[in-house]
């Protein structure tokens, strides 16, 4: 595409030089050569104010509202969100593979990249990077994706009702999925009812060739015509073994292993079958490849540093998560260290679910809790309560201090976005 057919794709004016365009992006520090910058305007920057920026870096092209007083091609629209959802528009109706949407709860990321890396494995994927699943990412994404895909795997996140349906009304998936329902974002939801409501809007506008892919214990909560659940026969997974190494299974007859230790893995990996048995394909011969998988950074994934084995899940942490990852380290053998931040936007339910978590480390008989932000102080108060060993910190270096003086152990490390605790495993890097 060039900057003049672009232009009239969203309806816009241009302005200088027709150029060739490779993709968009929306961050002028990350910029690549040959990229379109799209400025949005958000409710704290106003991303006109770093187009220079993005210039600099290698921007070829300029999407924005008004046109700037510098020396490039722009294409000026009313709304660059807009303009940018109708690129990505024009990229889904023109293209002829597959489409995996992923929603839920938890899990979205990794079930995400389980289904990409196995897709991998007989054809071209395009998938969305990171977590790249607001209503921006998606767009975003999909408006980047080169033409020559087999499948698209793209994550819809959502943090209120609407939030699905706008990105499924965009992508029209093919298989729609749920890999789990559970509290997050309460404080926009609402409530649980919403949670589902929400996520479940992932199988709004389905064809009658349309398949979804969800939990069997929600079997009751849609009503979907053509539906893999996992969960049930075959996808169920047996004689579970998990290790510092990583996890073992069963599933139908073939032997699963992946060098990953998290519980929530399995649960991810059985869903990540069925949506390739929604898409007709022989996941069982696929499943040899999982040795080989690696999870993205902050996703479980483990490094040791001197005599403590770490486990940096510090990504993003919701109830649903933060109970799947301590059952995980209360099965590793050897003295158990959870370091856990707080859970954020759970609005009136915080203190609530994060005293089930303190509650939730005594019994499952975490041997050393460590709590860090002011959410995470009611926890600390039901653990120490219920006589297990355990801390609370107000500042990382403190925490990660505490953490360097510990002869050994097994660390789960994890906490909501928005506490970055990966500062304080780079601190014990250090």
């Amino acid at each position: 595409m060039n900057s003049r057919e672009l232009a009239n794709l969203v309806g816009g004016e241009h302005y200088g030089k027709e150029v060739k365009i490779s993709s968009f992006c929306v961050d002028s520090r990350r910029i690549q050569a040959g990229q379109v910058f799209v400025a949005l305007r958000g409710k704290v920057h106003d991303g006109h104010d770093f187009a220079k920026q993005a210039l600099e870096k290698g921007a070829v092209a300029l999407l924005v509202e008004r046109r700037l007083d510098l020396p490039t091609t722009q294409i000026v629209v009313k709304d660059t969100l807009s303009a940018l959802r109708s690129v990505a528009r024009f990229k889904r109706e023109r293209f002829k593979g597959k489409v995996v949407a992923i929603a839920g709860s938890a899990g979205k990321t990794t079930t995400k990249e389980l289904v990409a890396f196995l897709l991998s494995k007989t054809a071209k994927v395009c998938k969305t990077p990171k977590n790249f699943n607001s209503q921006v990412g998606v767009p975003l994404s999909v408006a980047s994706f080169p033409e020559d895909c087999d499948y698209w795997v793209v994550e819809v996140g959502a943090s209120a009702l609407g939030d699905v349906k706008r990105l499924v009304e965009l992508i029209e998936p093919h298989v729609r999925v749920i890999t789990s329902i559970g509290e997050e974002h309460l404080e926009s939801f609402g409530c649980l009812d919403h949670v589902i409501l929400g996520n479940g809007e992932v199988f709004y506008g389905m064809k009658e060739e349309d398949v979804g892919v969800y939990p069997a214990w929600l079997r009751e909560c849609y009503s979907v015509d053509k539906r893999v659940l996992f969960g049930q026969e075959p996808f169920v997974a047996e004689n579970l073994r998990l290790s510092l190494e990583g996890v073992s299974f069963w599933v139908d007859g073939v032997e699963v292993f992946l060098p990953v230790p998290s519980l929530a893995l399995v649960e991810n990996t059985l869903c990540a079958f069925a949506v390739l048995h929604a898409l007709g394909l022989d996941w069982k011969g696929l499943a040899k490849h999982l040795h080989e998988f690696k999870p993205i950074e902050g996703r479980f994934k483990t490094l040791r540093v001197g005599n403590l084995f770490i486990i940096d899940d510090a990504y993003n942490a919701n109830p649903v998560s933060v109970r799947k990852a301590l059952e995980t380290l209360s099965m590793l053998r050897g003295f158990k260290v959870a370091v856990l931040g707080d859970m954020l936007e759970l609005g009136e339910f915080s203190e609530h679910y994060h005293r089930e978590v303190g509650k939730l480390c005594a019994q499952l008989d975490i041997n050393l809790c460590a709590f860090y932000g002011e959410h995470m102080r009611h926890a600390y108060q039901e653990c120490k309560r219920l006589k297990t060993e355990c801390y609370h910190f107000d500042q990382k270096e403190a925490l990660a201090e505490f953490l360097k003086n510990l002869r050994e152990g097994i660390v789960l490390i994890k906490g909501s976005r928005g506490m970055r605790l990966e500062e304080v495993i780079d601190r014990l890097s250090d």
